[in-house]
């Protein structure tokens, strides 16, 4: 199994070519890092990344 491909796109770009940031997580898995000015601002990821990454929260919570 390969790693998921992580890219970072400015928060503009992605508000203008949203459906293509979704297809691109959905489809390939990417982790989309938004950024202003270079500066992180957040991830899109895939549901099921993020149901994975709630579990371990939870099971380091307990």
């Amino acid at each position: 199994m390969s790693q998921p491909l992580e890219a970072q796109m400015g928060v503009s770009d992605a508000r203008a070519n949203l459906t293509e940031v979704i297809a691109r997580v959905r489809l390939r898995q990417e982790r989309i890092v938004l950024t202003r000015r270079e500066k992180p601002q957040a991830v899109i990821v895939s549901p099921e990344f993020y149901e994975r990454a709630m579990a371990l929260g939870a099971d380091a919570e307990s």
